[in-house]
């Protein structure tokens, strides 16, 4: 039995516990890229257990301190209260770990990891920072029973609510000079693109489709926005180029979910997800590049066989990507994974890192000008924003391991095991 995602008036129901819109509920049918597309969109449940929409997860927000681990031996762990790590999950990515290889884990360096905002309920979510590193802008609940988009300095505590419609306004990008925020909103019925001025005022409506459009992204100067765009025949995410301030018209690119332009000064490549065609049909996250107008060179940078790799996100330079893993997302129970953990890699394949892990949501990553991640977790109980610096580390993984440590609570009386990834 395979999952479909179908539209709904409800949509933003699952918008508070969703990996990114929560534009969708489960139905029983038969359709391509459904259980990835459910992962990428944090609705990783089956719906015959029926969970309500938008209902956590069990282990969803649960409050704890972030345990450590000293390295050295995964079966001789470093006990945190009542957390201990028990087992190394293993993350092949292009196949590259063996069955049996053995894990080299490094400390997980809780001191690297800042919490930046502090909504005591409702969440935030889907950050962006503008690229003087000043000031960032996501989308909250806290306030209301719908999302709206907010602003805060990097290091402030004070928000500046900047939307306020009674429709769900999310997925905020701030583009090159900002002054502009694009954002996507169901104000119209369904997900559309929205621009408007950073300090506040009426945004501007970019997309008309009935399709749902969602992630803008803005070219390096400012003059056009990629987004991606559900295609209601085939029900697959394509990926859209239209003109930022004077729409007139879109331009189909190729099949793709959540793209990022390159901030790089004139540059022409697109970051994005897209599903397998074969085997798990898990995401993988690839590139292209903008030729007049037409997409070329389609290059996959990352795939795993036993994860989703979703949500990437370039560094300011364009030399690195940060990326989100849902290690075995047919196994998650609920509307979100229990566990989620970002890691670093450069564009060209190689120097992966891990930046998180523990038993946590660490999703949504952005890449900061002051060269810290962005991103949301669960780890305080509710979705906030934190950030860390990957080359301060604060992962659970030396630079070109494999393997994340899970922890598990209770005594540990299990070996520690791996995940065995075939070759990919």
């Amino acid at each position: 039995m395979s999952i479909s995602i179908r539209h709904s008036a409800s949509l933003v129901a699952l918008a508070s516990t969703s990996l990114l819109v929560g534009c969708a509920v489960f139905e029983t049918a038969e359709a391509p890229h459904s259980q990835d597309e459910a992962v990428a969109n944090g609705t990783t449940g089956s719906p015959h257990q029926g969970q309500a929409a938008g209902e956590p997860m069990a282990k969803a927000g649960q409050s704890r301190a972030t345990p450590l681990f000293n390295g050295g031996s995964p079966d001789r762990p470093e006990v945190g209260g009542d957390v201990r790590f028990s087992n190394v999950v293993s993350v092949g990515l292009y196949g590259e770990t063996s069955p049996g290889e053995e894990p080299n884990v490094a400390m997980q360096g809780d001191g690297n990891i800042k919490q930046v905002s502090f909504a005591p309920e409702g969440g935030d979510f889907t950050p962006d920072i503008d690229r003087t590193g000043a000031f960032l802008v996501y989308a909250s609940k806290q306030h209301s029973q719908s999302f709206d988009i907010y602003r805060k300095a990097i290091d402030g505590r004070t928000v500046t609510q900047v939307t306020s419609d009674p429709s769900d306004d999310m997925m905020p990008s701030i583009s090159p000079d900002g002054k502009h925020i694009a954002f996507v909103s169901n104000r119209t019925g369904n997900w559309d693109v929205f621009i408007m001025p950073t300090e506040g005022g009426p945004p501007t409506q970019v997309t008309f489709e009935s399709d749902d459009e969602v992630q803008p992204t803005w070219s390096p100067d400012g003059r056009q926005l990629a987004f991606a765009r559900k295609n209601a025949r085939t029900s697959r995410w394509e990926i859209w180029t239209t003109t930022a301030h004077e729409p007139s018209g879109s331009t189909f690119l190729c099949e793709g979910f959540l793209p990022r332009w390159c901030p790089e000064a004139n540059s022409n490549c697109i970051l994005f997800q897209r599903a397998r065609q074969q085997g798990s049909r898990f995401y993988g996250i690839w590139t292209i590049r903008l030729e007049n107008g037409q997409a070329m060179n389609p290059t996959e940078i990352v795939s795993a066989q036993n994860a989703a790799v979703i949500q990437p996100s370039w560094s300011p330079d364009g030399s690195r990507i940060v990326f989100t893993t849902v290690v075995d997302p047919t196994a998650q129970s609920g509307e979100m994974p229990e566990q989620s953990d970002l890691w670093v890699i450069n564009i060209d394949g190689t120097g992966r890192m891990s930046l998180t892990g523990g038993h946590f949501r660490n999703m949504q990553p952005v890449w900061g000008a002051d060269e810290k991640i962005y991103f949301v977790s669960n780890r305080a109980g509710v979705e906030n924003l934190w950030c860390v610096s990957p080359t301060l580390g604060g992962g659970s993984m030396e630079q070109g391991s494999n393997v994340a440590s899970v922890p598990t609570e209770g005594a540990v009386e299990e070996q520690a095991a791996e995940t065995a990834v075939g070759e990919r």
